[in-house]
């Protein structure tokens, strides 16, 4: 009976679970109380809700005292589960969270391994890149320096031995191995020259001395050392200077090695007969010198090939031109060293026009040097 009960009323607060208690018991005792004195007398008194009301009053005192307890107790235990069950949901939410977190560490660093493999991946394909490309650049280099060396030993040994030359012909053979050797000689500078200046470039030391360069004489110089290279192939070299070029500030010597590799390039790999052109221009503050020539011109990928060490392309073959394959990405290298742009658009067997443009700052300093050597004067 206590057991029903208290499982009945354990939900409740403990006012309620008394009165709900109380009414029970009465509600019970007059039942049973009705169905006794029915059966036994036949009738019921008058005074019986009275009296079945103060019995079961009387009655329910012990069972109520009883039940209070454990009642008590039940809620108690109910609102402790209630609280376990909240620091429970809690937990469980704390534990998701704490998941979720995992779950992002270990994308992230999946994703931190995926890009260190890639770029492990990509740190080994340019080590693989150079290691082939030092390799090939020994090749040639060997090649360039062994072609020059054997010539001039081969030719000085024969010297060494003049008895061995026919003695009606010995004076002019020996002239003419005295002249390929000259040749082969400065063949050879050229290629060390080339190399040194390459390896300064790409090590960051080389040496810039800018000053105040008066354009219109310096394009002249120019012209006058590389109009006997191009008359040997008769061609025609033309200069075009606009009049308000004025002075730029760069570099003498790495402007001139500029334009005169630019125009041995256009004369060597030119047809004879054919025109090349050096032209002198002033767009708003830049200063723009343009190569032209009518030569066998270059695709799009041999432009890139062109820029690239030791690249040999197949219309400088047809050419008969001599190299290293230096000159043009020395070019470039000194272009850029001097904050220059150079631009090259060709086309194939029509020609190729190289445009080498400086910026503002290089004029706007030269125009005021040269402003202040007028003011003295």
């Amino acid at each position: 009976m206590f057991k029903f009960i208290n499982d009945r009323f354990k939900a409740l607060s403990l006012p309620v679970a008394l009165v709900v208690l109380t009414f029970v018991c009465f509600t019970f005792a007059l039942v049973a109380s009705t169905a006794v004195f029915t059966l036994l007398n036949g009738t019921l008194p008058p005074n019986l809700i009275a009296v079945v009301g103060i019995s079961s009053i009387i009655a329910s005192v012990p069972m109520i005292l009883q039940s209070m307890p454990t009642i008590k107790y039940l809620q108690n235990s109910r609102e402790r589960l209630k609280s376990t069950s909240d620091e429970l949901e809690a937990r469980v939410a704390e534990l998701d969270a704490a998941y979720g977190k995992l779950n992002d560490a270990r994308a992230e660093l999946e994703a931190r391994v995926e890009q260190r493999t890639h770029e492990v991946n990509e740190a080994r394909r340019e080590a693989e890149g150079a290691n082939r490309a030092k390799s090939d650049f020994l090749a040639k280099m060997s090649h360039e320096l062994r072609t020059p060396l054997n010539a001039v030993i081969g030719f000085s040994e024969l010297l060494i031995h003049p008895d061995a030359l026919p003695k009606e012909k010995k004076l002019e053979i020996i002239e003419d191995y005295a002249g390929t050797i000259h040749q082969s000689g400065k063949h050879l500078l050229s290629l060390v020259n080339d190399l040194l200046d390459l390896s300064k470039i790409e090590a960051g030391q080389i040496e810039l001395y800018p000053e105040a360069i008066e354009l219109a004489p310096f394009i002249e110089d120019i012209h006058d050392l590389m109009i006997g290279q191009a008359q040997e192939r008769d061609q025609k070299l033309t200069v075009a200077i606009e009049a308000n070029t004025g002075c730029i500030k760069l570099d003498r010597r790495a402007l001139k090695q500029i334009l005169l590799n630019l125009l041995s390039n256009s004369i060597k790999y030119s047809q004879h007969g054919s025109s090349i052109s050096l032209s002198l221009t002033r767009q708003e503050d830049n200063i723009l010198f343009t190569v032209a020539d009518e030569g066998y011109g270059m695709s799009s990928e041999d432009v890139s090939r062109a820029l690239q060490p030791f690249s040999r392309l197949a219309n400088a073959e047809m050419a008969g031109a001599d190299g290293t394959g230096l000159g043009l990405p020395i070019v470039v290298s000194m272009v850029e060293a001097m904050g220059g742009t150079m631009g090259i658009d060709s086309v194939v067997d029509e020609g190729t026009t190289v445009t080498v443009t400086f910026p503002a700052i290089a004029i706007a300093m030269a125009d005021h040097k040269q402003s202040e050597a007028s003011a003295v004067a």
